[in-house]
């Protein structure tokens, strides 16, 4: 249990020393759009980056049941 706790304080403390980028790391729309528009892609607005798009197909569901079956087995038993 100390290593445990040990381990929270540190979680903790690195946390607290996680501070934002400073402006100057990101670039200005206006680098992105020339930069887009150099390789041919089309921007878009905003967007999920991917996530909800691919609906539950046979491997998704494989890894939920990868997942979910033996959660389910714990659960039902005593």
């Amino acid at each position: 249990m100390y290593i445990l706790a040990g381990m929270l304080v540190l979680g903790f403390i690195c946390n607290l020393l996680i501070r934002p980028l400073a402006d100057h790391w990101f670039m200005k729309p206006e680098e992105v759009a020339k930069l887009h528009a150099q390789d041919g892609v089309v921007s878009a607005s905003g967007g999920s980056f991917g996530i909800g798009k691919g609906g539950l197909d046979a491997k998704a569901a494989m890894f939920w049941a990868f997942v979910g079956v033996p959660l389910a087995w714990g659960y039902g038993s005593p």
